[in-house]
């Protein structure tokens, strides 16, 4: 019985690790932190939060209609999704890798909070946070782990991010931006050979 449940936890343990990878947190925070400079910190922090509530609502709901819509709609099975999700992640560590990362500096002054939010959630919430990527991978880690563990590896990698969002501005302060920016990088390379293992996954699979 407890050999069971410290696999299961195992499990949900490795699975949000993997979510929390590719939602790459600590690339996209200095990018966020840079994006709101303006804001004074309990607005950037209301914001932040506001953000990571509509990101967790598009990985959920992905993750609930994403089988239905593969399965019915365009007629492709998880290995072809294995094979387009690995793609995809090695085209957005390669570009974090090699490409100087952009900052799109944004005035906010005059705007309300809902005019804040409703400006912020695209790019922010998507796809700067949660891009096609992440929901390819959500969806091949709740067909290879099951649904009810992989949900509840979201809601845990998320409450992770709310934690390191609310701190975000202490956090840079404490490690620096070259350490976010190492730190981003390292991730980024295990995202990469995250999306090999899944394409060579998929072929295997197919041939």
């Amino acid at each position: 019985m407890f050999a069971g449940i410290e696999s299961q936890l195992y499990s949900l343990l490795l699975i949000a690790i993997t979510i929390i990878a590719v939602l790459n947190p600590f690339g996209n925070l200095p990018q966020f932190i840079s994006m709101t400079d303006d804001l004074e910190t309990t607005m950037r922090q209301s914001l932040f939060r506001n953000i990571l509530y509509v990101a967790f609502v598009i990985v959920i709901l992905f993750l609930l209609t994403g089988p239905f819509i593969m399965t019915f709609l365009f007629k492709i099975d998880l290995n072809h999704l294995r094979i387009a999700g690995g793609f995809l992640l090695i085209l957005v560590s390669t570009k974090g890798l090699l490409l100087p990362s952009h900052k799109e500096m944004q005035q906010h002054e005059g705007l309300s909070k809902s005019e804040l939010l409703n400006q912020s959630i695209v790019p922010m919430a998507f796809p700067m946070l949660v891009g096609p990527g992440t929901l390819s991978t959500v969806v091949v880690l709740s067909e290879e782990k099951g649904l009810i563990l992989t949900i509840f590896a979201v809601v845990a990698a998320f409450a992770f991010m709310l934690g390191l969002f609310h701190f975000a501005a202490s956090i840079e302060r404490i490690l620096g931006k070259l350490v976010l920016h190492v730190l981003s990088r390292i991730a980024l390379v295990f995202i990469m050979a995250m999306g090999v293992k899944m394409i060579l996954i998929g072929l295997k699979a197919v041939f």
